[in-house]
């Protein structure tokens, strides 16, 4: 029985040796639409190009006029959802600004605040009143134009509290602003995720596919693989 086997083993593989094995590439090429530059218009005559642009406008236009409402919505959703954002804390930080210049005013005496100057209001959270910022400028060898030397922009704190208390206002003023950037990144990041995936959805739909396949060699003596590609 085992000598049989072994027969039997040499037989095929005498046969195997004998047949060469082959890959050719068959002469025949199947041609659909070919576009090279990307195959920018679908079947459907809709152009990915002008779908990506109206993405960039508004994130969802560009999936609702490829046909795909779901997507479309859901980039709509963020988009509105990261405007109002955006929107809403940048209006809480300018409010939180306003307290805490309201606030000083009362409590540190200033009587008119210098218009335009937001590093007079951080100078404000940092001296205690304007003679230590004055003579901080001086000691520096500042410019005197740095310094504040009308009476209606000097100010006094009574204690420190006072002092801490203005700055935590101001504090969450920019923490609101720093919410407020996100949401604004969140709409160029939207436009732009918006964009790349109407380009995978693209070039996913392209037709084209290359096959492998078995098959005769043309001298018909031997087993070859043949290489189909269909664009």
């Amino acid at each position: 029985m085992r000598n049989l086997q072994f027969f039997i083993v040499i037989i095929l593989s005498a046969i195997i040796c004998h047949t060469s094995a082959q890959v050719f590439v068959e002469e025949e090429i199947v041609t659909h639409d070919v576009n090279l530059f990307h195959n920018v218009t679908n079947d459907d005559g809709l152009n990915i190009y002008k779908a990506m642009g109206a993405s960039l406008v508004l994130p969802g236009m560009g999936h609702y006029y490829v046909d795909k409402p779901k997507n479309a919505y859901v980039y709509l959703v963020i988009d509105f959802a990261s405007l109002f954002g955006a929107a809403a804390f940048y209006s809480f930080a300018s409010q939180r600004e306003k307290d805490a210049r309201s606030f000083a005013s009362a409590a540190a005496g200033i009587e008119r605040a210098p218009k335009k100057d937001d590093a007079y209001w951080r100078y404000v959270g940092a001296f205690m009143d304007a003679d230590s910022y004055n003579n901080a400028v001086e000691i520096s060898r500042g410019d005197e134009s740095d310094m504040y030397l009308k009476p209606e922009t000097w100010w006094r704190w009574g204690d420190e509290s006072q002092q801490d208390e203005y700055n935590n206002i101001r504090q969450k003023a920019r923490n609101f602003r720093v919410a407020s950037s996100f949401f604004i990144g969140a709409l160029v990041a939207n436009r732009i995720v918006s964009t790349v995936d109407l380009r995978v959805f693209h070039r996913k739909n392209l037709t084209s596919a290359i096959q492998f396949e078995s098959a005769l060699a043309p001298d018909m003596r031997s087993s070859a693989l043949a290489l189909r590609a269909d664009f």
